[in-house]
């Protein structure tokens, strides 16, 4: 779906050429609805982000007198590295060839890298789409007299039908762009994950057959439950078929997504297109398309890159995009279902929707750091070639700095900042509150998603130990001992050790990345004498042969982390909120070095999960801290909680809390999760909004939240 966003104020001249706009589009579809305004350009880059999150074609339509500044806050807020368009450049050269420029050229120039640009006639305030997410933001000026060859260009690209001339061909190097051995086993995670969530929710899908997608089909023997879930569908054309030559690849796509839905009764369908290469301003770029279809239409994801080395992993990328597509929408219809039966009303009032995507804006845009990863040739994320282990091989006599840094840029630690104040509300007696939460337990040490997505980039276990336990050792040749203490219970070591790998992670995680799990938990069980409490860490599970071999793997080897030539503590969680925090923000005390927080986790950013929010009613919050604290709150609940300190784990205004007043008690983040909240949030890296009831709702606000400018490595 198409949709427009501009600013609220627009002078004559700029509403002209919104028309232009809305009269160009009519043709295809949009309408007057499809067009939403926005009091400032924080709330319409937010808006923005979450279409595109949603499959939609989003276009920003902006004054000459802001554009340039637009741009340039669009590729800070989006994460997106800028290049300049030869093709722009060459056009305001051939216009303004005689003149001295009195205008910023760089500016102008300035484009996504991997953009379609759109020219003006004289090169300035020149349009371009670049492909963001599931979707695609296309930014044009808001020039009458300009703005009909970016229009031109910009229906061109999105709607003129390609004939055989103009549709590029698959690419020519077919055999090292195809999914080799090693990628097929990197697959293996997200779609064991996607077959766990159909065949647990009994729905079907129906997989159009093709070059990446056989690659599922052969790993029927490595995947519990993959026949009963998914279908394979050959839809290849027969001789008295014949496909229409002006359909786009997209339309392609989605027609074999479709298609294979209704041959396979299921209720999914999926497609994966091939690897199709074209000419940009920029260089050749490789791309390829992955689409899902359900009952309510189907939606087509664009994978890119301009680098030639990454080109042959499209198709894995493409794959996993699909699985998790899959899963979503699973999921999604799980908490619709689950939700009273009720549907979402979505027809709330603008100040709401604008609220509430400034509170999502860190959890939208993080995403888009992984498509940027792979659609730049970065040394910083390569593995080291090198046969030397990043640890130390014997017993450490003294602290060892891990190169991790050449893998992920290393950061000196969680740094903490005093929570930005929040802008008053209007007295009220009740309300709700609304939790907004990133990552799922503690955040300390090992991120067990981080280290499957570091083991899906081909690291290995030491390298993944290395990031999250950084300036440790490694200590290979130790002596296990026969048995392990947990909860007052003695059990064969590897058994215990593969039975925590089992109910901890699952067998459905990577080799390196159990691997890693596994010398983290026989390193914590050392530190603490081989004596568990319950609380240390999940297990009960009866392990599969997969979690038997890794974790006799790590005894045969002798392997733990130590530092400074003692046993190292080695707490982990599940899911970081993007970086780890601090052992100091969790249970205070002496910060440990190696545990100073600040850790990279990118690819949590990429699981399902990464975030969630809880909601509670200001009733059941004040009956929770009174049986759990004592404490007795009364007055305007928008004054009950206050964030004070966080460790900026997100952004500089959102972090794992170190400290927040409850009812004028100080407590920490983690406290208040575990002893008020018992869990209920996911993890203490959360903001807190307070929502008044409808009463009154015309002459009260919500409290304004903190910018949400994220700043990352």
């Amino acid at each position: 779906m198409i949709k427009l966003f501009t600013l609220e104020q627009l002078s004559a001249f700029s509403s002209d050429a919104v028309y232009k706009i809305c009269l160009t589009l009519d043709a295809y579809g949009f309408s007057e609805e499809d067009r939403q305004s926005f009091e400032g350009e924080d709330a319409l880059l937010t808006a923005a982000s979450f279409a595109v999150e949603d499959g939609d074609d989003v276009i920003l339509a902006v004054e000459n007198a802001d554009y340039l500044a637009l741009k340039e806050k669009l590729l800070q807020k989006l994460m997106l590295e800028g290049v300049a368009a030869s093709a722009i450049a060459e056009r305001i050269a051939q216009s303004y060839s005689d003149e001295e420029p009195d205008f910023d050229l760089r500016a102008h120039c300035t484009v996504p890298q991997g953009s379609v640009t759109h020219l003006t006639k004289d090169g300035l305030f020149s349009g371009f789409t670049s492909a963001v997410q599931n979707g695609s933001l296309t930014v044009m000026p808001l020039d009458f007299d300009r703005i009909d060859d970016v229009l031109s260009s910009f229906v061109d690209l999105l709607f003129a039908p390609h004939d055989d001339a103009d549709t590029p061909a698959p690419a020519a190097a077919q055999p090292t762009l195809q999914l080799d051995e090693e990628a097929e086993n990197e697959l293996l995670s997200p779609v064991t994950r996607m077959v766990e969530t159909l065949y647990g929710s009994e729905k079907h899908l129906a997989l159009a057959l093709g070059t990446a997608t056989r690659q599922i089909l052969e790993m029927q023997g490595s995947v519990e439950h993959l026949t009963d879930t998914v279908d394979f569908i050959d839809i290849s054309v027969g001789d008295e078929e014949e496909i229409d030559p002006q359909e786009t690849q997209t339309a392609r796509v989605i027609r074999e997504a479709k298609t294979a839905r209704e041959d396979g009764s299921a209720q999914f369908g999926a497609a994966v297109s091939d690897i199709y290469e074209t000419e940009t301003p920029e260089g050749t770029q490789y791309y390829a398309f992955a689409a899902v279809a359900d009952g309510e239409g189907a939606k087509a994801k664009k994978i890119n890159t301009l680098n030639p080395d990454d080109a042959r992993m499209l198709l894995g990328h493409c794959l996993t995009v699909l699985c998790d597509t899959v899963c979503r929408k699973i999921d999604g219809e799980s908490a619709s279902d689950s939700a009273d039966g009720k549907k979402k009303d979505k027809k709330v009032s603008k100040g709401v929707i604008i609220f509430a995507v400034i509170i999502l804006l860190a959890a939208v845009l993080t995403p888009l750091l992984l498509l940027h990863h792979f659609t730049q040739q970065n040394a910083t994320t390569e593995p080291s070639t090198s046969d030397s282990s990043p640890f130390s091989s014997t017993e450490p006599t003294s602290s060892t700095t891990l190169p991790a840094e050449n893998y992920m840029p290393a950061e000196p630690g969680a740094t903490e900042v005093t929570a930005a104040p929040t802008t008053t509300v209007a007295p009220s007696t009740s309300g709700t509150f609304t939790f907004y939460v990133f990552g799922y337990g503690h955040g300390v040490g090992l991120s067990q998603h981080g280290a499957e997505y570091l083991s899906s980039l081909g690291w290995d276990y030491a390298q993944i130990l290395a990031n999250y336990y950084y300036g440790t050792t490694l200590v290979k040749g130790d002596t296990y001992p026969a048995t392990i203490n947990y909860a007052g219970t003695d059990y064969e070591t590897v058994e215990y050790l593969a039975s925590c790998l089992e109910t901890e992670m699952s067998s459905a995680f990577s080799h390196e990345a159990l691997k890693a799990q596994a010398v983290a938990l026989y390193t914590f069980a050392k530190y603490n004498n081989f004596r568990l409490n319950a609380d240390a860490n999940a297990h009960g599970k009866t392990p599969s042969d997969i979690c038997r071999q890794v974790a006799q793997e790590v005894k045969d080897e002798g392997l733990y982390i130590a530092y400074q030539g003692k046993t190292a503590l080695t707490p982990f969680h599940s899911i970081s909120a993007g970086k780890t925090t601090s052992y100091y923000n969790v249970w205070g005390g002496t910060s440990l070095p190696y545990l100073n927080g600040g850790r990279p986790s990118y690819g949590d950013y990429n699981v399902s999960d990464f975030k969630s929010t809880y909601t509670i009613s200001s009733d059941e919050l004040r009956t929770i801290v009174q049986n759990k604290l004592g404490i007795t709150l009364s007055g305007d609940p928008a004054t009950w909680i206050t964030i004070k300190t966080h460790d900026q784990a997100i952004s500089s205004d959102i972090g794992y809390v170190s400290t927040m007043d409850v009812g004028g008690r100080e407590l920490t983040g983690n406290e208040f999760r575990g002893k008020v909240m018992e869990g209920k949030i996911r993890s203490h890296c959360f903001v807190l909004v307070y929502t008044p009831d409808a009463a009154g709702a015309d002459t009260q606000q919500p409290a304004t939240v903190p910018s949400l400018t994220t700043t990352m490595p």
